[in-house]
């Protein structure tokens, strides 16, 4: 990325700038803008300059500095940074991949910061930043910071995510792809968090829904095939039945099961995963056959 520069006007105006990709403050300037305009006292306007002189004298490159500020520094400190630089400078930072290919919105949530996630977010002028910021992914495993939060469990800041965009910037970035073609829902069913995959499938229409359990991800599981090799019992699985009409179930059910592989399975584990198929197909089978006669007035099916 070009390094950022802006003229002197705007360094005054805002006493934090970036130049040549490094972040710099005028300590004057901050605690007249910290007790002028954002209602700081003295004594605790010097204690968040102190923070933040501390945190820029350690590491004032932003090839590295949301890397320390997203597992560091508290919810305040960061409001005040991204309250003391100048817009269009602000979403260059924001924008920015650090020595490791990674965003401010990626750091904060490989740290579960959706207070700073939130905060982020509400510094765009528009849902289409937003989703740009979101749609970012990292240079290793083309993971968005939504990948990153499902694959946590992170339910308060995919909530963040998703209420900052509109429905189809949802729809599309949850059908993002990482490096193993792993969508968003992948990793939260291989995971088993349910609390975020009920949380996706409120955010989206049925058929966008649909669509997204549909989809292959790595050795080319659909959705419901990762949730089936999470190595606990998860009820993402039922999560996931309850969701879709009995059709639409039994088909999720015939995509077949990657082929045994030693690098990635051990033999206890692929009979788990083989024999949990095969009764989920059988129960969904059976269901199928007592409704069928339940409409034909053949067996009273409760």
């Amino acid at each position: 990325m070009a390094a950022a520069s802006e003229s002197n006007t705007t360094t005054l105006q805002y006493p934090m700038w970036i130049v040549n990709d490094k972040i710099y403050c005028d300590e004057a300037e901050l605690k007249h803008h910290l007790i002028q305009k954002l209602n700081y006292n003295e004594d605790n306007a010097c204690r968040v300059i102190q923070q933040i002189t501390a945190l820029l004298k350690n590491n004032n490159s932003l090839r590295g500095f949301w890397w320390e500020a997203a597992e560091k520094m508290s919810t305040e400190v960061i409001r005040v940074i991204l309250q003391s630089i100048e817009h269009t400078q602000l979403i260059y930072m924001l924008s920015y991949r650090d020595v490791l290919g990674d965003t401010a919105l990626y750091w904060c949530a490989r740290n579960k910061r959706s207070d700073v996630i939130e905060m982020i977010l509400d510094c765009c002028v528009s849902e289409e930043q937003c989703y740009q910021l979101l749609s970012i992914t990292d240079s290793w495993w083309r993971q968005t910071p939504l990948h990153v939060s499902c694959m946590r469990g992170d339910t308060e800041s995919v909530r963040v995510m998703l209420n900052h965009i509109n429905q189809d910037m949802k729809y599309s970035l949850l059908q993002m792809r990482s490096d193993f073609s792993n969508t968003p829902l992948h990793y939260t069913s291989h995971n088993g968090h349910t609390d975020v995959t009920k949380m996706i499938h409120e955010s989206v229409t049925q058929t966008q829904w649909i669509n997204l359990l549909h989809m292959k991800g790595s050795r080319e599981m659909a959705v419901l095939q990762a949730a089936v090799y999470c190595d606990k019992q998860s009820s993402c699985i039922e999560t996931i039945r309850e969701s879709v009409s009995a059709e639409v179930w039994i088909k999720l059910l015939s995509t077949p099961l990657p082929e045994y592989n030693p690098e990635c399975d051990n033999d206890a584990r692929y009979q788990r995963v083989v024999s949990m198929i095969d009764e989920l197909r059988t129960a969904a089978r059976v269901k199928s056959v007592l409704l069928i006669a339940n409409q034909s007035g053949e067996y009273n099916c409760k």
